[in-house]
């Protein structure tokens, strides 16, 4: 089984991915994670130093790896499935699981996260609202291509039985 959380950033994908791989006996990664360890580099450094494509083409690189390996959730990045093939290869390698955020709990939680967010760590409140709303329309398309779609309002820790029961 390979499960692939997409969302916005401040979704929960890594929360969710953790709490669902360790009840069901599963690998979990956070896809920028395994970037920075790669790396060397925390993400903001990276996007400092070598910019947002080579972030991509190493974001790219570090989710085909995954190929070869079973039994997982890994939790993407915000915009892992709108570059390059990557929704197109991650439908084909497994399970996608959209979790769908309001703007208005999304401007909460990144208010309070931008230090560490490179895409918003210089806008205002009423900016990331605004960049939050854009971006959302931008990505709806490769997002709405995921095979579950689930607001993140409703979601339960039983919410995993459904995409159990969509793999199986």
């Amino acid at each position: 089984m390979k499960i692939f959380l997409l969302g916005f950033m401040g979704t929960g994908k890594t929360y969710w991915g953790r709490l669902w791989a360790r009840e069901h006996q599963m690998d979990f990664f956070d896809l920028d994670t395994v970037i920075e360890a790669t790396t060397g580099l925390t993400i903001p450094a990276i996007f400092e130093q070598h910019g947002e494509q080579y972030f991509r083409e190493k974001e790219r690189e570090l989710l085909h790896s995954f190929a070869g390996k079973h039994n997982f959730i890994l939790s993407t990045g915000g915009g892992t499935p709108c570059f390059f093939n990557n929704m197109e290869w991650m439908n084909e390698q497994g399970v996608t699981v959209y979790l769908q955020t309001p703007v208005s709990i999304l401007k909460k939680r990144l208010i309070s996260e931008k230090g560490h967010r490179p895409l918003i760590k210089d806008l205002n409140d009423d900016e990331i609202e605004t960049f939050i709303e854009k971006r959302l329309e931008e990505r709806s398309r490769f997002y709405s291509s995921a095979r579950l779609i689930f607001s993140t309002e409703s979601i339960t820790d039983t919410t995993f039985t459904e995409i159990k029961r969509f793999y199986v």
